[in-house]
């Protein structure tokens, strides 16, 4: 893992086994999503989307690509995979899986959000589902450019001030601030800190 190196090598080595389905809550409905990691960076970049603004559900919000388990899909880590190659055009042998980061629960939208943390094994253009993504981008999990903020934000509940990250113009919160938190912990990096539920 040439950027990454040891580091990597730890996080992956913490992760929980593909072969342990993600345990939560019976009323949460399973949910995957890919965290890809350019391992060729010494950053450790993390590929993230920008949902389209005419959502009726997270408009404009910064994520992960992911989506609701489908039985078909077999293992939830396949479901990552599935929507990830819908919504960013990532071709699963682009994709070297490690395991299973810190599962997030979403309590108003009654998912368990299990991240499939996995490192790019080549390159590829990225092609977007223009009718859900607006654009996709990197950002370092190991990087100063990346800040640790509070920033107000609208949700279900009003208006609140929540933690995250702002990269770019980019503000990274909720429940994928939560995967990148436990990333970045992992990773020995300064994190936003909330508790694993949103």
């Amino acid at each position: 893992m040439p950027g990454g190196g040891v580091a990597l090598e730890e996080l992956a080595a913490g992760l929980d086994r593909l072969d342990q389905e993600p345990v939560g809550e019976p009323r949460l409905r399973a949910a995957g999503v890919l965290a890809l990691i350019d391992p060729s960076d010494p950053g450790l970049p993390l590929l993230l989307l920008e949902r389209d603004r005419g959502l009726r559900d997270h408009p404009g919000q910064v994520g992960l690509p992911g989506g609701s388990h489908d039985a078909a899909d077999g293992p939830l880590w396949r479901t990552a995979l599935r929507e990830a190659e819908e919504e960013l055009g990532v071709p699963s042998s682009a994709v070297q899986p490690l395991g299973y980061g810190l599962p997030v629960e979403v309590r108003h939208s009654g998912f368990l959000i299990s991240p499939l943390v996995g490192v790019l094994r080549h390159h590829f253009t990225p092609r977007l589902q223009e009718t859900e993504v607006e654009s996709c981008f990197w950002m370092p999990l190991r990087s100063a450019a990346v800040q640790v903020v509070n920033r107000d934000v609208s949700t279900h509940l009003g208006r609140l001030i929540a933690p995250g990250y702002l990269y770019q113009g980019h503000f990274v919160w909720g429940a994928t601030g939560l995967v990148v938190d436990d990333l970045r912990r992992r990773l020995g990096q300064p994190i936003a800190g909330r508790p694993p539920t949103v």
